[in-house]
């Protein structure tokens, strides 16, 4: 398996594929599968792990420590980040189809529309740089790639319907919105996946792909 590693044995690991609908490459990348629930799969990925951004084809690698939750049955996936000495930055929820998982690959349709919560834990609102709240991000993104790509009703309506969904779990402070992971901390082996080869983000594109800058 290209993910495979012996420093690793312990760990099951996901290749995750994410794409902008229907099916243009966003981001390809390897986790750490935390637990597999029936109603939701939790990822982790450590600072430094390798990211390949389908965008511009170009590899990257992450600049923070995150974890995911993934539903199958909801319209949306949410990531916690934190800095890379775990500061709390915020709640980044994406709207999306639901994920897809196989026991190896997890992937997800983004449909453009994300929702940011930062709140008085978030670091940037500890500093000063940053004020708290519940923002709508990329409406405009959205506007002109539902033409674009020729989103069916049926979609546009889930996105739109899953974000006052988002915004009403946010307000109830329901899990995962409860805070109770922010204290969340990943084994030795989770933090390793920092040190995966570069090759290990590339299963989609190979290797002629640029490197950051």
């Amino acid at each position: 398996m290209l993910l495979s590693s012996s420093s690793l044995a312990p760990l099951k690991l996901a290749r995750v594929e994410t794409y902008n609908y229907p099916d243009v490459p966003r981001y390809f990348f390897p986790a750490a599968v935390v637990t597999e629930q029936p109603d939701y799969l939790t990822l982790y990925l450590p600072m430094g792990a390798p990211v390949c951004n389908g965008k511009v084809q170009k590899l990257m690698h992450s600049n923070n420590h995150s974890l995911a939750l993934l539903y199958p049955e909801r319209d949306y996936n949410l990531v916690i980040f934190w800095s890379g000495d775990w500061q709390f930055h915020d709640y980044y929820i994406n709207i999306a189809l639901p994920s897809k998982w196989d026991g190896e690959l997890c992937s997800y349709v983004d449909l453009d529309l994300d929702v940011q919560w930062r709140t008085e834990k978030s670091d940037g609102v500890l500093n000063g740089t940053r004020e708290a709240g519940v923002f709508l991000l990329d409406r405009d993104e959205y506007e002109v790639r539902k033409l674009m790509y020729n989103y069916p009703p049926d979609v546009m309506a889930r996105a739109e319907a899953a974000v006052p969904a988002v915004l009403a779990h946010i307000e109830s402070r329901a899990f995962p919105f409860d805070d109770s992971l922010l204290d969340w901390r990943p084994t030795p082996e989770m933090l390793a996946l920092g040190d995966l080869p570069d090759s290990a983000a590339l299963w989609h594109f190979g290797e002629g792909l640029r490197t950051e800058d």
